[in-house]
């Protein structure tokens, strides 16, 4: 399905709806015409090696009325959208948000990519992105080794917080420590938290495979009211992008105000250290970060992490050349995996590149999906640096665990 020639300029400079965060009269939303082609996003795209037309002349493309041309060449898949053309554009252009509308005009069901396909019927099916059961998202607390009665305590009927455990983080085995570690820190830290029983996808691959943001709508409003039914006033997330959607887009969908306070791990238990000057074992080891791009380009939470690095004693911190709001992508963002696993690892291996460079001994991040892919890139290239999510590294050096890795 594509449109008539010449509309395509149209539909992204008064059709901007569908990005949330930015209203149709908000400064860039209609700057697509006035792209001075200088190449920015095109050198700044960890996507760039794809092949095919660049960035810089798909917007040329567009610009010039080629609607055809633009949509052919699928450029718009290769993209994770990670922001950072956005951020380097001195004309303060979407980029970004300019591919998920791309996606979003010119892709019928049957043009869509297998991958995506197959995410969408399990969306539909099951409200998560691998059509498990609802109840396997919890799979992960059988190996918490902790007993029934404990279990049970998880699942509150009112609570202070909620924690939103995300997709990636609730069904993908490989990353089961990452809810296993915030779980155990919560227990061992008293918070008055709560899982949440009812959990759906927060949305964002829906929007990402060109559904728009109208299909998020049910997403919002179910994952909003269930956390509600439990009175409390704070959602936890240790999925960035879950975070953006819940800071960014669902208040544009939501029917009514949200009176949530949502907050990624490390503000949460950051506060949780200040307030109880909670303790952490001695370990001389020399660590970097990645910054996860949602976290940290789109919402600017680039302090906290670094804050809780730094308090731990005899963690020795070292900066990868590019790092908060300017920090490389992971690959696995904007649904890239799923459409071009090849390129997704590429960009893994370059960012994994730049840790090493660093001579850490440890790559830490914020996200299931950055400590899914560059724990993938750094065992195919047999590197000697161990990938974890913050969350592991702390739950292993909290004194109130035994220093034993979580089973």
């Amino acid at each position: 399905m594509h449109m008539s020639e010449g509309k395509l300029l149209e539909d992204i400079s008064f059709n901007f709806s569908f990005i949330g965060e930015l209203s149709a009269d908000a400064p860039g939303v209609k700057k697509i015409n006035t792209c001075i082609q200088c190449g920015s996003c095109s050198s700044s795209c960890p996507a760039k090696d794809a092949g095919g037309i660049t960035h810089r002349q798909l917007w040329r493309l567009i610009q010039m009325g080629l609607d055809t041309e633009a949509v052919s060449s699928e450029k718009y898949w290769n993209c994770t959208t990670c922001a950072l053309c956005d951020n380097r554009c001195p004309r303060g252009i979407p980029l970004s948000h300019i591919v998920l509308k791309l996606r979003e005009l010119y892709n019928t069901n049957e043009e869509l990519p297998p991958a995506v396909r197959q995410t969408l019927s399990n969306l539909e099916l099951s409200r998560n992105i691998t059509g498990d059961k609802p109840e396997n998202r919890f799979l992960w607390i059988e190996n918490l080794g902790i007993s029934r009665e404990k279990i049970s305590s998880l699942f509150k009927e009112k609570s202070d917080a909620v924690y939103y455990t995300g997709c990636v983080g609730a069904l993908f085995p490989q990353v089961y420590k990452i809810p296993q570690s915030l779980t155990k820190l919560l227990m061992d830290m008293n918070a008055d938290f709560s899982l949440l029983e009812e959990e759906w996808c927060c949305g964002f691959p829906v929007m990402a495979s060109g559904r728009g943001i109208g299909a998020v709508k049910e997403y919002a409003q179910h994952n909003i009211e269930a956390i509600k039914k439990k009175n409390a006033s704070v959602v936890l997330v240790s999925c960035p992008t879950c975070h953006y959607m819940f800071n960014k887009i669902y208040p544009m969908l939501y029917d009514g105000p949200l009176n949530l306070k949502v907050l990624h791990y490390t503000e949460y238990i950051g506060e949780l250290v200040r307030k109880n000057g909670m303790k952490f074992k001695t370990d001389d080891v020399t660590v970097t970060y990645h910054d996860p791009c949602d976290l940290g380009r789109k919402l600017g939470i680039t302090g906290p992490p670094r804050e809780l690095i730094n308090s731990l004693p005899g963690v020795k911190f070292t900066e990868m050349r590019f790092n908060a709001e300017e920090g490389k992508c992971c690959g696995g963002g904007g649904n890239l995996e799923m459409v071009n696993p090849e390129l997704s690892f590429s960009i893994a291996k370059n960012r994994l590149e730049e840790a090493l460079s660093t001579n850490a001994e440890y790559l830490l991040t914020c996200c299931q999906q950055c400590r899914r892919t560059l724990q993938n890139a750094a065992r195919k290239a047999r590197a000697r640096i161990k990938v974890y999510d913050f969350l592991e590294f702390l739950a292993l050096r909290f004194e109130a665990t035994d220093g034993g890795e979580l089973k």
